[in-house]
């Protein structure tokens, strides 16, 4: 066999085009394979384990009903500019796949906060700072001068029932100092704030009062960095807000996809990269271990497969977590320096539940702030969600024990996603995170019921108005340990996209102190940073790796 594999990877080094696995078939897989493969002189091969294949955690498929599910709900902000230029590369129309702007509503255990606007196209005119002056007006030209979301704190339209005084409104102030000291790809910056918890910059430092921590920041920190600020770092909340929030106003809008983002994007994407001839996309392809071959180049352990693919170089386009087990089992691996941390890497479990309801009356119409208008869901429920399909919801809401750390999305999808909003059930999308009790359920039904009692519960209405009865349909995503965790000093355990001769990493918990972007955008600008590096190494020709 040792024999058999040292011919082999003699015959490979010796074949002519360089050849380049990568591993992890998402947004930053994509986004590589995607710049390599520009260069007629590398041929691609993409491996992604699960079976449906393109999309990794944004991977969707269909229940044996033939209804859509996906892996959670994913938002396009305002500065994802790469990321819209993935989509406008593959001759798509933005606005077919994407939803218009959308506000989101904020509640927090006290109930609903406040609509966060679309800020970037607010057509609102600036208050006159004419006597007599109105505590309105003096917010709006305050906020002018804030980056948000300290501006969101003060522009929100808040709920009559909020607990929210002015003062504590105007505490936000306290953390411009924070903000302005950090720059988002300054190592030394990061250095200062990342063995900081949130909780404590936000309390401690910023001067934040304790209700405004608990009724707006709370629920952001909860469904952004997805974790209580005691365990997450100072640093990456100030990065997620810069991201999300601080680049520009109007950062904070986000828009959503109108359908299955896998048949959206990566289908369109996935065909893109078989026309070129020199990529191979496999699913169901888990990779195993990463050897280094004995006669030059790497070889690929596949399971199941009857030998290794052998390259000359790997990018890992993986989770944390994965790539530190990946590197439990691979000596090669494991010697490069930056992955002695890998161990460190921590994980944020999620879970989705897609819940298709009977309805039970009339639709509602004239309702706000989505793609379509009008949903099958019980009306009071509707009036209740009648400014967003979107609710953004921090912990502890409803006195529920699961959800005494677990933050949550709930999501209208008749009102975000064309080929529902035509159908003939409500459709109600329940995202946790931070989500391992819930993820421990193993029964689908239980977790949809306890969905169905905590969207009740932050929206203010009766349990009766989603009682599991009304479930004609249910899928159940569990994403355990997949969403990468943030939390104090972590920074220091990202590496580079470099990690050694031939091996390449990317993904939004790679180069934190490098590109100022997150999440999605994060993926797919560290997915075009490997193959530009690894390009320069193996002397292709034309990678695509502008960013």
């Amino acid at each position: 066999m040792l024999l058999l594999a040292t011919i082999l990877c003699v015959v490979a080094t010796a074949a002519g085009l360089k050849h380049v696995v990568v591993v992890g078939g998402g947004w930053a897989g994509y986004s590589a394979a995607d710049a390599l493969s520009a260069s007629p002189d590398v041929r691609v091969t993409l491996l992604e384990a699960s079976p449906r294949a393109a999309g990794g955690l944004a991977a969707g498929w269909r229940t044996p009903q033939g209804r859509p599910i996906e892996a959670g709900i994913h938002g396009f902000w305002r500065e994802y500019a790469n990321t819209f230029r993935v989509i406008d590369s593959l001759g798509l129309d933005r606005d077919a796949v994407l939803t218009p702007y959308t506000p989101s509503v904020l509640a927090s255990k006290s109930g609903r906060v406040a609509v966060a606007p679309v800020l970037a196209t607010s057509g609102t005119a600036r208050p006159s700072l004419t006597p007599p002056l109105t505590v309105e007006a003096l917010l709006q030209q305050v906020s002018e001068l804030l980056p948000a979301p300290l501006d969101t704190a003060l522009l929100a339209e808040f709920a009559p029932s909020s607990p929210l005084t002015f003062t504590d409104r105007a505490s936000a102030i306290g953390l411009l100092a924070c903000w302005a000291d950090f720059a988002q790809e300054d190592p030394a910056a990061w250095a200062r704030y990342d063995q900081l918890s949130a909780e404590a910059l936000f309390k401690e430092y910023g001067g934040v009062t304790d209700t405004l921590y608990e009724e707006l920041v709370e629920p952001l920190l909860h469904v952004l960095p997805m974790a209580p600020g005691y365990d997450i770092s100072a640093g990456a909340a100030l990065s997620c807000f810069h991201v999300f929030a601080l680049q520009s106003r109007g950062a904070f809008d986000v828009r959503w996809c109108r359908g299955a983002i896998s048949e959206k994007i990566f289908a369109p994407w996935q065909r893109r990269l078989e026309e070129r001839g020199n990529v191979e996309l496999r699913g169901g392809a888990r990779v195993s271990s990463i050897e280094q071959c004995s006669g030059g180049g790497l070889e690929v352990g596949v399971l199941d497969a009857v030998q290794p693919i052998l390259a000359d170089a790997v990018i890992l386009a993986v989770g944390g977590t994965s790539a530190a087990r990946l590197a439990a089992q691979s000596p090669v691996l494991r010697a490069a320096p930056p992955a002695k941390d890998f161990a460190l890497l921590r994980g944020i479990t999620c879970v989705a539940a897609r819940l298709y309801l009977r309805p039970s009356g009339e639709a509602t119409t004239g309702l706000r702030g989505g793609a379509h208008s009008a949903t099958l869901l019980p009306a009071e429920v509707a009036k209740a969600m009648e400014d967003s399909p979107v609710l953004v919801v921090g912990p502890g809401v409803g006195g529920i024990p699961a959800l005494a750390e677990t933050g949550f999305c709930v999501y209208d999808l008749q009102r975000m996603q064309d080929e529902l909003s035509a159908g003939d059930v409500a459709v109600l999308e329940v995202d946790f995170y931070r989500a391992d009790a819930i993820a421990d359920m193993k029964d689908d039904q239980a977790v949809a019921a306890l969905a169905l009692q905590a969207a009740a519960a932050a929206l203010g209405v009766s349990p009766a108005l989603l009682s599991p009865s009304l479930l004609v349909d249910v899928a159940v995503v569990r994403a355990r340990n997949a969403v990468s965790h943030f939390s104090p000093g972590s920074a220091a355990f990202s590496p580079d996209v470099r990690l050694a001769d031939g091996l390449y990493a990317c993904g939004d918990w790679v180069d934190r102190t490098g590109h100022a972007s997150w999440s999605t955008e994060k993926a797919v600008v560290t997915g075009r940073q490997a193959a530009g590096r690894l390009g320069k190494e193996l002397g292709l020709r034309s990678v695509d790796a502008a960013v």
